[in-house]
Parts: C-alpha cells; sequence; structure tokens
C-alpha cells in the first residue's frame, strides 16, 4: 500500500506552477472584489506608502497587487511542494531502488 502511494504521488507535475499561479489568481479574485466595493464605499481604505487610498486609485492598488499576492502564494506553496515531492523521491529511491 504504501509503495503504490509513492509511485504515484512521487513523479513530477507538469505545469504545477502555472496551475497553483491561476488557482490562487482566481481564489484571490473575490476577495478583492469585495475590498474594491468597500474602498470605493470608502469603509476600508488601501494603505500605499503609508497613505489611506480610497476611490478609482484605490481600485488600481488593489488592481495591480493582486497579481503579486498570488504569485507569493504560488511560491510559497510550491517550494513547500518540491521539497516534499523530493522527499517522496528520496524514499523511492532508499526503499525500492
Amino acid at each position: 500500500m504504501i509503495k503504490k502511494i509513492i509511485e504515484k504521488y512521487s513523479a513530477k507535475q507538469k505545469d504545477l506552477f502555472k496551475t497553483f499561479f491561476i488557482t490562487f489568481l482566481f481564489g484571490c479574485i473575490p476577495f478583492a472584489i469585495l475590498h474594491i466595493i468597500l474602498n470605493l464605499c470608502g469603509i476600508i481604505p488601501v494603505n500605499f506608502n503609508g497613505q489611506k487610498v480610497y476611490g478609482l486609485l484605490g481600485v488600481l492598488v488593489i488592481l495591480m497587487f493582486l497579481p503579486l499576492i498570488a504569485l507569493l502564494f504560488t511560491v510559497i506553496i510550491w517550494l513547500y511542494f518540491m521539497i516534499g515531492n523530493l522527499l517522496l523521491r528520496l524514499l523511492k529511491k532508499l526503499f525500492y531502488g
């Protein structure tokens, strides 16, 4: 049973970084839309260079930082996945040669 799990999950995934990025980008969009609505209503500001920004400039800042936040999440999770995949492949070589 363990051998089947190691065999199944030790292969490198193709286009994993792209998949993570698209997933995190579209996962952040509802929160960005909520933040844009609250920003336009003057409820929650966007802090940009130490200044509270409202209105269309706030919307622009949110839209500019959305891909950067998704990229940050993607890099962290991708590195975490690659380290785990490396350890799994080492286990495969160690126990099942």
